[in-house]
């Protein structure tokens, strides 16, 4: 839990680094277009002493060109701040923080739960070889939820869950349209049990155009975790929990607004269909893991203005009855700005944070 906690608070403090490296991007040589109304044009072209020249006179020369200044609305912001100093690199660039709801239900809810809660989150980029493009993501998230159903209260287990989720990563967008990322996520909750766990996704894709992508994202287990399920105090339940390995085609669009939505179909490895209220009661064996299942799921990335975008997730494994129904949406804030570009931008985080809609996980 500590890490990361550590980690959150490290990605907070790189906003005290705006003033530095704003000033530092002052150190290029990059200059502004001079703008001038009409007005200031008409007066600068009147010579200042009219009384002693002709009116032909006055406006025989030619008058002076004016390189039109860059259009400045909100578009201005797609521009990076990097873009006229690309030796200088901003952290605030690549930050992107996340507040928003978060509800689940997965396999190690036992059959007989479901959670509504909260989420917070924090992910940036840094560059690792430029010359490559080549980077590393760092993100962490916290969530927080309650029992959408009362059954785990009513038999005196967990009347809550938290998790806290840690990514790290690599990741290359190549001058050819080749983008792909390799992270390691890990999992600490405190749910019926303490668990940590941990995976290794992943994801290859490519630009055919400046709005579409195609691509594969997969998440592999890499370990697994026992657990003990208590009914009533009295009545132990010892299962093993396991994040569970799934493979996806995706297809990413850039609509003319500038919102991004992603969406995916895929198969995950078969899954744990245990009910607790059912082996409990009535003493019934645990009912065989099903078979491989389709999943398919959605990304939205909407910008609101410079600084802020709505950003959710969902992901849905079948049969929605034993599989998993993930999702999150909230409000993604980019101190830098340039929310319009903050996914497109050379060293943004190809990945997001690690949270339940990537990061399944079974119970056996």
């Amino acid at each position: 839990m500590r890490l990361p906690i550590f980690v959150f608070l490290v990605s907070l403090s790189v906003l005290g680094t705006q003033t530095a490296t704003r000033l530092a991007a002052q150190e290029c040589d990059c200059h502004l277009h001079e703008h001038h109304s009409h007005e200031d044009l008409s007066f600068q072209q009147e010579y200042p002493y009219q009384h002693e020249y002709p009116f032909q006179q006055r406006y025989a020369a030619q008058p002076p060109v004016f390189e039109p200044a860059p259009y400045e609305d909100d578009h201005a912001s797609l521009i990076d701040h990097g873009d006229c100093c690309s030796d200088k690199f901003d952290p605030l660039d690549t930050l992107m923080l996340f507040f928003g709801l978060e509800g689940s239900k997965q396999p190690q809810d036992f059959g007989a739960n479901a959670h509504f809660g909260g989420r917070l989150s924090a992910n940036i980029g840094l560059p690792l070889s430029r010359e490559l493009g080549l980077g590393v993501q760092i993100g962490t998230a916290i969530n927080y939820t309650d029992n959408a159903v009362q059954v785990f209260e009513r038999v005196l287990e967990a009347k809550a869950r938290s998790q806290s989720f840690t990514t790290f990563g690599l990741f290359q967008r190549h001058d050819s349209g080749i983008v792909w990322a390799l992270a390691w996520d890990h999992l600490y909750q405190s749910y019926y049990h303490k668990n940590h766990l941990n995976q290794i996704r992943g994801q290859f894709g490519y630009q055919f155009s400046e709005t579409n992508e195609l691509g594969l994202r997969f998440a592999a287990s890499h370990d697994s975790d026992r657990a003990v399920f208590n009914v009533f105090g009295a009545v132990p339940f010892p299962v093993m929990l396991e994040p569970l390995s799934q493979g996806s085609v995706y297809w990413r669009h850039i609509w003319e607004s500038q919102a991004e939505t992603t969406f995916w179909v895929g198969v995950a490895e078969s899954h744990g269909q245990r009910n607790v209220a059912f082996e409990a009661a009535f003493g019934l064996p645990p009912q065989q893991p099903s078979g491989h299942d389709v999943l398919f799921g959605a990304e939205i990335h909407v910008p609101l203005n410079d600084h802020w975008a709505l950003f959710g997730q969902g992901n849905f494994v079948t049969p929605a009855y034993t599989g998993t129904v993930d999702s999150y949406l909230g409000f993604a804030f980019y101190p830098g700005g340039g929310a319009r570009r903050a996914r497109h931008k050379k060293f943004a985080p190809v990945l997001p944070v690690a949270n339940s809609s990537s990061m399944t996980i079974d119970l056996r």
